[in-house]
């Protein structure tokens, strides 16, 4: 999973190298370097790509424009109060003790059982789900539930929700591994014809739509597969796309060979949301198990 942080650690490491610089150093000139170090670092990526969602798009773009706010500010910073260490004036500069550290998150204890509300976009309905078991852990980069252990670039169970505002348009591809070339000209803008559209696509086994109902709900369910033998590099644009919107062409690809994904496709009120539980061959009957039953227990609060 820690593949797909490679550029917000880059942007890190920036930020640590101008700390250490020669602090007499004109600053302008120190900000350039922290920039052209960030402009310079080549994305990561061999074989299958690290798996993404439109969500750490839009927070991949945040922490870039975060890392220049604050190159700026530790600039004007220094400008203005001085070197670091040399007051000017005033009470001492505070230091914090490693006592002070942060709280431990749900990242490193897991949830609890019980409810569990997501967060949820402006504008998007918010979802509640019930944790049915221990050691379930929420990423929110990824608005996504994990458990178990990544293999082959592919979580065991990973669980992720997404919601979009009503008109949305959905651009199923009819080929996975020819997206570019087989784009639809009408794009899919209702539940079901999103189903309809997954359920036709080449190069990938699926299952039939069949409808559920979820949080009180309509929608659809469908399982797909990315088969054993394939491989992003035979694919054109380097992606086994599923689908894509109009802000994104890549909203949703997979992540490797022999990738299942179980989606509910619901309709809440006028928003399309999303519901994808993705794991491996491999992955433990139980914890695909209790991704069937988080999905299963949402409900939903409009905005």
């Amino acid at each position: 999973m820690t593949d797909m942080h490679a550029s917000d650690r880059d942007v890190s490491r920036a930020i640590r190298s101008w700390l250490h610089e020669n602090r007499h150093e004109d600053a302008s000139r120190i900000a350039g370097v922290v920039m052209d170090r960030v402009k310079a670092t080549p994305e990561r990526r061999a074989g299958w790509p690290a798996w993404r969602t439109r969500t750490m798009n839009r927070f991949m773009t945040f922490g870039l424009g975060i890392a220049a706010v604050a190159v700026v500010g530790l600039i004007l910073g220094s400008q203005l109060l001085g070197e670091p260490g040399r007051n000017t004036g005033g009470a001492p500069t505070a230091t914090v003790s490693p006592s002070a550290a942060a709280p431990t998150s749900s990242l490193e204890v897991g949830l609890p059982k019980g409810p569990f509300a997501l967060p949820a976009g402006q504008g998007e309905p918010s979802t509640t789900v019930t944790i049915p078991a221990s050691s379930w852990v929420f990423e929110p980069e990824v608005d996504g539930l994990f458990k178990g252990d990544e293999a082959a670039n592919l979580p065991e169970a990973g669980i992720l929700f997404w919601s979009w505002k009503a008109g949305t348009e959905f651009y199923v591809y009819g080929d996975p591994c020819r997206w570019p070339s087989t784009k639809p000209r009408t794009p899919a803008t209702t539940v079901e014809e999103i189903a309809t559209a997954l359920a036709g696509q080449a190069s990938r086994g699926t299952s039939e739509p069949v409808d559920v109902t979820v949080g009180g709900y309509d929608g659809k369910a469908i399982t797909l597969h990315v088969p054993e033998d394939a491989s992003p590099d035979d694919c054109e644009g380097g992606d086994f796309a599923t689908y894509g919107t109009q802000a994104d062409d890549l909203a949703r690809y997979q992540q490797g060979p022999g990738q299942i994904d179980d989606l509910w496709i619901l309709d809440v009120d006028g928003s399309t949301v999303i519901i994808d539980a993705m794991y491996r061959p491999d992955s433990r009957l139980d914890l695909v198990d209790e991704m069937r039953t988080i999905a299963e227990s949402a409900t939903f609060e409009l905005p």
